[in-house]
């Protein structure tokens, strides 16, 4: 990997109609799997959508989420609640580890990537469970639209020396 791929990562919303090959999106979800949690308990299990007409409505799942419609590719991060019993306060921290896998390992691939919040939202979490017909144990926590960026970004620097303590705040 590409250690500067943490600095080239950007939220990329608009895309080519390139296909992502199949090969990408294992190294994708191979990079995702590779995140730590809690106890090792891994509970996390992924939707790889590209037929259009899911993608459509995943599409709709919020008023920001419209970006969706227009990559080839939606990743759905999900839990599953019995592969986490014990640590099931943690899972959104193992979700979210992974969940930045998926983006920085789509960025080292040269594909871009944006982050679409679902979970604790609620009624989003619920239109998506009913919209993919989840089971019960299985709750979706983001979703992730990919695609080959339809044009060139520009990356800035965020660090802020002002949000940095040392020994005491």
């Amino acid at each position: 990997m590409d250690y500067d791929v943490i600095f080239k990562r950007k939220s990329i919303r608009d895309y080519t109609d390139e296909e992502i090959d199949d090969d990408s999106i294992k190294t994708i979800l191979k990079a995702a799997m590779q995140a730590p949690s809690a106890c090792n308990t891994q509970g996390w299990e992924f939707l790889v959508v590209k037929n259009r007409e899911n993608i459509e409505k995943l599409s709709k799942m919020s008023k920001y989420s419209g970006c969706a419609k227009r990559a080839n590719t939606l990743i759905l991060v999900m839990v599953n609640l019995e592969k986490v019993p014990k640590t099931r306060p943690w899972f959104a921290q193992d979700l979210s580890a992974s969940t930045e896998n998926i983006l920085l390992e789509a960025t080292n691939l040269g594909i871009g990537s944006v982050w679409l919040g679902l979970y604790p939202d609620s009624k989003r979490v619920q239109y998506v469970k009913e919209t993919m017909d989840l089971p019960l144990n299985i709750v979706p926590f983001s979703l992730v639209a990919l695609g080959y960026p339809k044009h060139e970004y520009t990356i800035e620097d965020r660090y802020d020396e002002s949000k940095v303590h040392y020994e005491k705040y």
